[in-house]
């Protein structure tokens, strides 16, 4: 009986814990657009701190520019920028540093400069 109440109260602690976590995150989030032109990504560094999501919202203003994609390539995301429609991507970095992103060519770079909080 003592084991099954020790496992309730570990159970339920670590729920309401991991609801703490998920309100703190969005309550922190930080949105940014992203125009995708001939002249690459503007603004083409963001900075934001470690365990803050981040949405990037990008847009295409027209087909006359590489930028038809948008690779982060250390985090597995590919996502294709249709002339004139938002396209978010959502990042949670849990560590400083830097997560580069590029077009599909890698001729348009841009970065994320993450700081500890």
């Amino acid at each position: 009986m003592k084991r099954s109440l020790i496992a309730l109260f570990l159970l339920v602690t670590g729920v309401v814990s991991v609801g703490i976590v998920t309100t703190s995150v969005e309550a922190h989030t930080r949105t940014v657009k992203v125009k995708v032109s001939k002249s690459g990504f503007s603004p083409s560094s963001i900075d934001i701190e470690a365990g803050h999501k981040l949405n990037l919202v990008f847009n295409r203003a027209n087909d006359k520019n590489c930028g038809s994609t948008v690779v982060f390539a250390s985090r597995g995301i590919r996502k294709t920028l249709p002339v004139g429609k938002d396209v978010v991507v959502s990042i949670i970095p849990n560590e400083s540093g830097q997560i580069s992103f590029a077009c599909g060519m890698g001729m348009y770079k841009g970065s994320i400069v993450v700081s500890e909080g």
